[in-house]
């Protein structure tokens, strides 16, 4: 058995766990890796006594949580969280700061401009979305059993090699008028 002074948050915790994830008393007793009944279970989230080493590490691991965090009080679990949140900042500023950039681009355009570049990208979008073929009535194309045909996307009839051909050839014309303007 688990030392009461260090569980005295363990019942709580237990229930609120228990409670988000729809169970009862019985259903989580029987769903741990060493199964125990759900009055042991009722008596654990009553701390009329706790259990062992072993099925605290198992109600961890069925929670997927840190066997610490069943004996914390909320205050020190969100701070715990807080403390998971600190490390992620240094991943997140970066991404922060491009939907910045973007943000601040976007401000520069009308709202007919921007209109007009949903509609371009919806168009794209198409040709990477599955589609259904139709006859020249607007009629979907079928199998042999009647069922329609969907096809993957459009984005394999794309003359990928002339875009990217013509995607470098207005890089260097750009890279061009670029190193003009320097030397002037």
């Amino acid at each position: 058995m688990i030392n009461m002074t260090e569980v005295q948050y363990f019942g709580p915790n237990l229930k609120r766990l228990r409670l988000q994830s729809g169970m009862s008393q019985s259903e989580l007793g029987a769903a741990l890796d060493t199964p125990v009944n759900g009055q042991a279970i009722s008596n654990w989230e009553r701390e009329m006594n706790h259990p062992t080493y072993e099925n605290l590490i198992g109600i961890a691991k069925f929670f997927n949580v840190m066997p610490s965090e069943l004996l914390r009080t909320e205050k020190e679990a969100a701070v715990g969280e807080t403390t998971a949140v600190l490390d992620r900042i240094d991943e997140y500023m970066p991404k922060v700061a491009e939907i910045r950039r973007v943000m601040h681009m976007m401000g520069d355009f009308s709202p007919r401009q921007l209109d007009g570049l949903a509609e371009q990208l919806n168009e794209i979008m198409h040709y990477f979305r599955p589609y259904t073929p139709v006859d020249e009535d607007g009629v979907p194309d079928t199998d042999q059993n009647g069922r329609t045909i969907t096809k993957q996307s459009k984005y394999r009839d794309l003359p990928i090699k002339e875009i990217h051909q013509t995607y470098q050839e207005l890089k260097a014309i750009q890279s061009y008028k670029d190193d003009k303007q320097n030397l002037n």
